[in-house]
């Protein structure tokens, strides 16, 4: 079943609020927390960081696109490390790309909330909701996200 565009948060905040219950969490104020301020929790906030997100994302020609993606953050500067794998494609599969990245607000949905943009300043940038539960959602250009979500996602390390 899929759910309207405008449920889609709702349903997500539900999911999360029963995965917090279910971890033992019992902290009001973490239960009690907007939906950015959570997103914004699981953004780098120290000097110096490292973050890691893996997911299998769709692919039109191929069984998936298995991909790893690194944040770093180290003397003032973002870098960003992108390793994708074509599964099921015979040769040349594997491909690495890195670069800097930034945190940015958008309107998702109609509720401000914190992405990662990849290569920035170039014509091809790459945008990552960040979501409740520390994963990441790819979208599909700035502010639109792709069908049903769930299957652009990736999960943090």
């Amino acid at each position: 079943m899929r759910l309207p565009r405008t449920l889609r948060p709702l349903a997500l905040l539900g999911l999360a609020a029963l995965a917090l219950a279910g971890c033992g969490r019992s902290s009001e104020s973490d239960s009690a927390a907007a939906p950015a301020e959570r997103a914004e929790r699981a953004a780098p906030l120290a000097e110096d960081f490292e973050r890691t997100w893996l997911g299998v994302l769709p692919c039109a020609d191929c069984d998936g696109i298995q991909t790893r993606l690194v944040l770093r953050g180290e003397d003032g500067a973002r870098r960003y490390l992108l390793e994708e794998t074509y599964l099921g494609v015979e040769g040349d599969n594997a491909f690495v790309q890195e670069g800097e990245w930034t945190e940015e607000t958008l309107s998702l949905e109609g509720v401000d909330t914190p992405v990662y943009r990849l290569d920035p300043q170039g014509p091809a940038s790459r945008w990552f909701w960040v979501q409740p539960d520390g994963g990441l959602e790819m979208l599909e250009g700035r502010g639109r996200t792709f069908g049903d979500g769930l299957g652009y996602r990736l999960q943090r390390l």
